[in-house]
């Protein structure tokens, strides 16, 4: 698959921010994941978490109208999160993880229509695409958070209950989403409630189809660049 330079002007050019878009989300979920249980963990994801909405908004929010809705939903979630240090409680959260699933949903959609849209396949789009794959279980993970707040039955647990401390609540249902969105499914943790089943479900044909038609659109676009190129050079 041969990989083509895009022109100066296009709305990727700015190929350093979506490769630090893609670093900061797999060093996000890999703090989260693995280092959580430190002292030092939750503050390090935040960060991370930062400036994965900084990096977010620089790099794929072009138009004045989104980047507009952009700027809103990552200062308010910015300082959401931030409060959340200062002041814990309930209701904070529970915001702070309602605008975090809508500023993941707007970068995904514009992510997406670039990832699919016509073109030559590029580095920055195979990133795109990556950053895709990942920001899907990512939002997957706050709907299913948001629901285990507000519902504590939502899941079955391993040792029989959910963790009391809501980071600890967080980091492990990230683990979950992921486990589902690659329909690898250890079965510690298991949704026990209709909407929790049908989050999962969703998210297991999501992981799968997203594979199998982004690799197709990438292939077909890579043969037609190249059918393309043979026939300018055989005029």
């Amino acid at each position: 698959m041969k990989l083509s330079k895009l022109p100066p002007g296009h709305f990727w050019s700015t190929e350093s921010g979506l490769t630090g878009l893609l670093i900061f989300t797999l060093a996000y979920l890999f703090v989260v994941c693995a280092l959580g249980d430190f002292n030092f963990g939750t503050f390090v994801a935040d960060v991370l978490f930062s400036l994965i909405i900084v990096a977010g908004v620089l790099t794929t929010f072009r138009q004045r109208s989104l980047h507009f809705c952009a700027i809103v939903l990552a200062v308010a979630s910015l300082t959401l999160t931030w409060l959340n240090h200062i002041y814990p409680g309930g209701s904070l959260i529970i915001l702070d993880t309602v605008l975090k699933i809508f500023f993941v949903a707007l970068l995904l959609a514009v992510l997406i229509i670039q990832v699919f849209r016509a073109g030559a396949v590029t580095a920055q789009r195979i990133r795109g695409a990556i950053v895709v794959y990942l920001l899907v279980g990512g939002m997957y993970s706050f709907f299913y958070y948001l629901t285990a707040l507000t519902v504590p039955q939502a899941f079955h647990w391993l040792d029989g209950r959910a963790p009391a401390d809501p980071q600890a609540l967080q980091r492990a249902l990230t683990y979950f989403s992921y486990i589902t969105l690659t329909t690898t499914g250890y079965g510690d943790i298991t949704p026990a409630i209709p909407l929790t089943r049908t989050l999962a479900m969703f998210e297991a044909l999501t992981g799968q189809l997203y594979l199998v038609i982004t690799l197709a659109r990438l292939v077909s676009q890579a043969i037609m660049g190249s059918n393309e190129n043979f026939y300018e050079k055989n005029r």
